[in-house]
């Protein structure tokens, strides 16, 4: 079994005849021990005697196990709502991944006419971040080499970004002389996978950022900030949330105005993603973070929700689910934008997105590349309308 396969969890699952989760958890890294002493015990009438287990630093948000008997399920049922949807925002901002993230995993290139439809399909649908492209080596992401021609060719639209990645001052250059607004760096919080995507240590790839960075504040452009690994590496295993932290804070000081967090292979679970958040919001404001999912095991939405109630209110997503890692073997795609604002939309979240209008991007782009309908909401919603 190769370690793509094997789910992340919080360490301490039941009824595991093997240790599949050791290598990218342990109890211990990612749960406070319940007789530590921060717990505290309450004992609640509705429980018929039930001791139920507090950690002292736990979020109000997060639920504790309960035994309720039917004497006071009524009142649990009428205070369910406000206790789960309390703590959301009332807006969430989407940052359109596809044309970028989604689009460099292709394994055939793209038309440059068809990659300018689709982000201004996307912009219809409401979408006000939309990552254009990257300027990266085309020896390296060859699907990229007409970074050039997508981002002049682009009309530009009030309100709505374009942020481009530009990996060291070369690509900088180049797309500050294409007309670029808005950059974006991205480092790694695993110290093998900086080496195999990107040449260098950390510290190597965040001494090149800096000069990246100051470049980008003298032309007054907004820079964002990438952390790719956060929770498991391909090639390590577990990342311990600390080296997240790490990154974060130093993305952030350099001036990126918002650091968004990714779970590059997709073994990320809510128990992880609240440790990984928790290690980063002390460095990094709550309001300047970003989540950024790949659904490899289907746990990206439950991952994004908890981040909600965390307070995070930016998610990265890709129409269709496109994209993956080229240099993370068995990653699949991204979450796909169309279920993030169904759910988003279920919850009474506003995101200012038209999901007709959203589905319509897809079709375009899923049809072009020859493949089914990578969004769940999608494919229901067109079966039902069919």
């Amino acid at each position: 079994m190769s370690s793509l396969e094997e789910p992340l969890g919080l360490g301490d699952l039941p009824k595991l005849s093997i240790n599949r989760l050791e290598r990218f958890s342990s109890p211990s890294s990612y749960r406070a021990r319940a007789d530590d002493g921060n717990s505290a015990k309450y004992n609640n009438a509705c429980n018929a005697g039930t001791v139920m287990v507090f950690n002292g630093n736990s979020h109000p948000w997060l639920l504790q196990c309960r035994n309720a008997d039917s004497s006071c399920n009524d009142v649990e049922l009428r205070d369910l709502p406000r206790k789960v949807l309390s703590d959301l925002p009332r807006f969430v901002k989407i940052v359109e991944v596809g044309p970028r993230d989604g689009l460099q995993n292709e394994k055939g290139n793209v038309p440059t006419s068809v990659k300018i439809q689709l982000i201004h399909k996307l912009v219809a649908a409401g979408l006000s971040v939309v990552e254009a492209t990257s300027f990266v080596s085309p020896k390296w992401v060859p699907q990229l080499a007409d970074a050039k021609d997508v981002l002049t060719g682009i009309p530009r639209v009030p309100n709505v970004r374009f942020p481009v990645l530009t990996p060291n001052l070369r690509g900088f250059e180049a797309a500050v002389a294409a007309g670029a607004e808005e950059i974006a760096v991205f480092a790694s919080a695993s110290e093998s996978f900086s080496k195999s995507n990107i040449n260098c240590t950390i510290e190597e790839s965040l001494v090149r950022y800096r000069d990246v960075t100051a470049a980008a504040k003298k032309h007054g452009l907004r820079i964002r900030g990438y952390v790719s690994c956060v929770v498991g590496c391909p090639v390590e295993g577990a990342i311990h949330p600390s080296k997240v932290a790490y990154v974060a804070k130093e993305l952030y000081n350099m001036g990126c105005s918002e650091i968004s967090l990714g779970d590059t292979i997709g073994v990320a679970t809510p128990g992880s993603v609240v440790a990984m958040l928790e290690a980063v919001m002390p460095f990094v404001p709550v309001d300047k973070i970003a989540v950024h999912f790949h659904d490899t095991y289907g746990q990206a939405l439950a991952n994004i929700l908890v981040s909600l109630q965390m307070g995070i209110s930016i998610v990265d997503s890709s129409v269709s689910g496109l994209g993956g890692c080229p240099y993370a073997k068995g990653a699949t795609g991204n979450v796909a934008t169309e279920d993030v604002v169904y759910m988003l939309h279920g919850l009474g979240i506003q995101t200012n997105i038209d999901l007709n209008k959203l589905m319509e991007a897809g079709d375009y782009i899923s049809k072009h590349l020859g493949r089914p309908l990578g969004s769940k909401t999608a494919t229901a919603l067109r079966k039902l309308t069919s």
